[in-house]
């Protein structure tokens, strides 16, 4: 149980059914959310944009060349969560600890990635459908969708 796992949590690189089978295994606490973003994420579908020099399209789902080879994920963190609670039946409080603070304690932060005296304050409020709506960072309101 000491080895990490990371999982993008799109449903298309890794199946939701392998995501809920690593959880079974390992738990939250050592599972990682990434998103494996390519500069085609959180753009409109059907945009185009460049990766090392090649054409990506953004096909609504993932990023893929001109030849339809997977180039990589659109995700966002915050659609990895709304998948991870929708898609995956997975608790709002596992999938926040495989989005922030079991990753931020891999990377060795320990003033981030959990909600507690001390730490940084980095957070985000979500509404109910789980869409960002106000974002802090070091405990100072940066942005308010509301």
């Amino acid at each position: 149980t000491s080895v990490l796992a990371e999982l993008i949590c799109d449903g298309v690189h890794v199946h939701p059914s392998l995501v809920s089978l690593t959880l079974r295994a390992k738990g939250a606490t050592h599972v990682m959310a990434i998103t494996d973003g390519t500069a085609a994420s959180g753009l409109v579908p059907h945009t185009t944009t460049h990766l090392g020099g090649q054409r990506l399209h953004h096909d609504g789902t993932v990023a893929r060349l001109a030849d339809g080879t997977l180039a990589g994920s659109v995700l966002t963190m915050d659609e990895a969560w709304r998948r991870l609670t929708r898609d995956m039946r997975v608790s709002p409080v596992d999938a926040a600890r495989m989005c922030a603070t079991t990753p931020a304690r891999a990377m060795g932060l320990d003033d981030r990635g959990r909600i507690r005296v001390g730490a940084r304050a980095d957070l985000v409020v979500l509404d109910p459908d789980g869409r960002v709506v106000q974002t802090y960072i070091d405990g100072l309101l940066l942005i308010d969708e509301c």
